[in-house]
């Protein structure tokens, strides 16, 4: 026990460091990232905690737990980047206990920790893990009520299950809405019938899950309920029909195929999301799938580890918006799957033919391949984009020695040997982390939000209004970092604020910001400079990539001193 707490310390150290040193490699990506960043800095300025708003307006994207985990951080390390990250942090340690916990009940503590590691390592779970959304948040409470479902299949009841999973199933909903809680009530339905007479998840279970399911619905309403008075029921009418119908039904903000043969080709969108997120374990996922009966059988422990795997990625599948992590759920199960295969081949429990052979030689080079694909790519962008050569070719070496160790991975080898997938997987982490640092050196160019403040607060009137034109990016609003003023937008766009335009905005009479695209002045007949305003700054005529787009855009800092 004292060699099994001492693992697990260091094994959240690891993963506490990891974490911080991923998300201080990089600046908020637009835009998810920042839209989240910013209500929670809303929320910290107006206090109020009840409504989430971005730049001013409702954002009923997403329910309030995300930012009420920000806000603590953003009191002490301020608005930063770093700040609003670290509750996915500190989110991904509670899952690596959950999934810890999970692979003890199926094989033991050993395989209960190098899972908890690979499943926060791998390339999916370990972006999602730092990035300030509220995906890590939900993966925490989806996980440790998967971990609670497996406890009571495995070993029976407990008095500890009810409050632990109503507990788990609130903050899902309070993190990220229903899609946890239905994805647990889909792995546990479909355990409970195939698992038969093998899983301990009778009536005493469903008791229990329904009394669970109801406290933790009455207390996402115990916020919802006013937060939804506050806004006049637009929160519930937009989140419902916007975030729950429209995405179910059809492919909202083009991230998906429209129409029914759209729905239809997109059906193996996440075949090479999971190929991606889970590389290089990718490589086992073929002979495991192929060869499923012979090392789970169809009752029992395999029926309970396809529960935490399938539903989710079935669930997914039919819904017609497509996002790569919309599959997170999936990963802690994967992960459980393959370190027990590996752990049975190691100690010969199984035969190692099963991992080899065809399907394990085309598992290892479409992983092979995917790992080379990516250094070709960041070898490309750098080299386009800009970047420090040598950590460009210290990413590539570590992604082309781990693809090579990808191909030479043999089952029945000791699990961090070098021909073993531990060892791989460790090699992955460090080229991701040397990827993130080239990637953080690129985005520190690519990123004019911060370029833009600076020379906003380096000039004579730094508290001026700013009105944009033919750009609005939210890592703008959160940068700019303005108090809002209720039902008002910290950056308005030129004809929200100004509906004659840019005349009107001339006649301001003060001191005023005026942030131009260069493509929209020219379609507009802008003439700033003629019209008595002076350029601060600007990213030149050949403009920038704007990665969030994937165009090129040239940008004008315009000031006007007014009358």
């Amino acid at each position: 026990m004292k060699s099994q707490g001492f693992r697990l310390s260091l094994l959240l150290i690891v993963l506490c460091g990891s974490g911080i040193q991923l998300a201080s490699s990089t600046q908020l990506f637009d835009r998810d990232e920042p839209r989240f960043a910013r209500a929670a800095v809303e929320m910290v300025r107006t206090g109020d905690f009840l409504v989430p708003r971005f730049d001013g307006q409702l954002r009923p994207d997403k329910p309030p737990l995300v930012y009420w985990l920000m806000m603590p951080w953003i009191g002490w390390l301020g608005a930063t980047d770093l700040a609003v990250r670290i509750p996915s942090i500190l989110a991904t340690l509670i899952t690596a206990l959950a999934t810890f916990h999970i692979g003890r009940n199926f094989a033991g503590s050993d395989v209960g920790w190098k899972a908890a590691l690979v499943g926060a390592w791998m390339p999916l779970p370990l972006l999602l893990g730092s990035a300030a959304t509220a995906d890590a948040t939900m993966m925490a409470g989806l996980t440790v009520s998967l971990a609670i479902l497996v406890d009571r299949a495995i070993g029976g009841g407990r008095p500890a299950h009810l409050p632990i999973l109503t507990l788990a199933l609130a903050w899902a909903w309070l993190a990220k809405g229903p899609v946890a809680p239905l994805i647990f009530l889909l792995a546990s339905t479909w355990a409970s019938i195939g698992g038969n007479n093998h899983l301990d998840l009778g009536r005493k279970w469903w008791r229990t899950v329904a009394i669970a399911s109801l406290l933790a619905l009455v207390i996402f309403l115990g916020w919802g309920i006013p937060a939804n008075d506050a806004t006049d029921g637009q929160l519930a009418k937009i989140g419902i029909e916007r975030h729950l119908i429209e995405r179910t039904t059809s492919a909202l903000e083009s991230h998906g195929a429209s129409g029914w043969l759209g729905w239809i080709l997109g059906l193996p969108f996440y075949l090479p999301v999971i190929l991606l997120g889970a590389a290089p374990l990718s490589a086992l996922l073929f002979p495991i799938v192929v060869h499923r009966r012979q090392l789970f059988g169809g009752e029992g422990k395999g029926v309970l580890l396809a529960a935490l795997i399938l539903p989710v990625l079935l669930l997914m599948t039919v819904v017609a918006t497509k996002l790569p992590h919309y599959i997170l759920g999936a990963f802690p199960g994967i992960a459980v799957m393959v370190v027990v295969v590996c752990t049975r081949v190691e100690k010969g429990e199984v035969e190692s033919r099963l991992l080899g052979g065809i399907a394990g030689t085309v598992g290892r080079c479409f992983s092979m391949l995917i790992l080379l694909l990516l250094a070709i790519g960041l070898v490309v962008s750098m080299n386009h984009q800009g970047g420090s050569v040598w950590v460009m070719w210290m990413a590539t070496a570590a992604l082309l020695a781990t693809s090579i160790l990808v191909l030479k991975m043999r089952p029945g080898s000791y699990f961090w040997g070098w021909q073993g997938p531990g060892f791989v997987m460790v090699t992955t982490w460090i080229s991701l982390l040397l990827i993130f640092v080239g990637l953080g050196e690129v985005q520190r160019r690519l990123q004019l939000a911060p370029q833009i403040v600076k020379a906003i607060a380096e000039s004579d009137a730094p508290d001026a209004p700013l009105v944009v034109h033919g750009y609005n990016e939210p890592s703008l609003v959160f940068a700019l970092d303005r108090d809002p003023v209720a039902g008002q937008k910290t950056l308005p766009s030129l004809h929200d604020q100004y509906p004659q335009g840019f005349s009107q905005w001339l006649q301001t009479g003060g001191p005023a910001w005026l942030l131009l695209s260069r493509r929209a002045r020219e379609r507009d007949g802008l003439d700033p400079h003629n019209s008595g305003c002076m350029k601060v700054w600007t990213n030149g005529s050949a403009g920038t990539l704007n990665y969030s787009t994937g165009e090129m855009i040239s940008l004008e800092l315009w000031y006007h001193a007014g009358s």
